[in-house]
């Protein structure tokens, strides 16, 4: 298991803060992992529709 860091961001300061990590328990690629992850980290993290949070997946960062 990879654990993938996700940030909060900070718009007035722009800046990011790690609020968790999402964990990648799947053994091989699927075809939808990202989507998977994208989906349980909104799910988890995301408080409200105008908060910003980024996941680190395998060195790009993805913005939600």
């Amino acid at each position: 298991m990879k654990p993938f860091p996700v940030y909060k961001i900070v718009r007035g300061g722009a800046d990011r803060v790690r609020i968790g990590a999402l964990d990648e328990r799947r053994k091989k690629d699927r075809g939808n992992n990202l989507a998977g992850l994208l989906k349980l980290a909104v799910d988890r993290y995301k408080s409200s529709s105008n908060q910003v949070i980024q996941i680190d997946f395998r060195g790009m960062l993805v913005e939600l």
